[in-house]
């Protein structure tokens, strides 16, 4: 990874309340997955329905990385073991027609990815609350990385995180000096 690669803090953020779900066996390794997704990365559910497994690889140095535009942003452990394992042992990959599927997330229909919807329904049902999640780690990037480099490494629009940078208090107008 170069140096200019976003890391995602794997220290205490404000969604901490929701790491306790990452660990719980109770929940499927599927839907523990989806919530790392969202966690970590603050994607929305209907881009996380759809993710395919090649968004998901392992660098030569054994570091899990994953591509939600065009740059791998590291995945902090043990969350890489997560992903790994979800990886490894998708659910729905049974039938004759869904073996091949490229799907992260292969739906019940040979070919076809979960409804949004019913990944909502799984980490509610988890105890994880979608919105307040998704934008404390939102929040939580924005304040560790300038909202460009967060919008471009996680597929987010600059206006997005440029918006929750400033309700953060960090409107990052002194970046440029850091660098030098």
């Amino acid at each position: 990874m170069s140096s200019s690669t976003p890391r995602i803090a794997s220290g205490a953020n404000s969604t901490d309340f929701d790491t306790a779900a990452l660990k719980n066996q109770n929940i499927s390794l599927q839907h523990r997955t989806a919530a790392v997704l969202l966690l970590l990365y603050a994607q929305p559910l209907t881009r996380i329905a759809r993710m395919r497994c090649e968004q998901i690889c392992r660098t030569s140095d054994g570091e899990t990385v994953i591509v939600f535009e065009d740059q791998p942003v590291p995945v902090p452990h043990p969350f890489d073991e997560i992903l790994q394992q979800h990886l490894a042992g998708r659910p729905n990959m049974n039938t004759a027609a869904n073996r091949a599927s490229a799907w992260l997330f292969p739906g019940y229909r040979p070919g076809q990815h979960p409804h949004p919807g019913h990944l909502m329904k799984k980490l509610r049902e988890s105890g994880i609350h979608l919105l307040g999640a998704r934008n404390a780690t939102l929040r939580d990037l924005v304040l560790t990385m300038p909202p460009p480099v967060a919008a471009h490494a996680l597929g987010h629009s600059t206006q997005i995180t440029e918006q929750h940078a400033k309700q953060a208090g960090n409107t990052w107008a002194t970046y440029a000096s850091y660098r030098r």
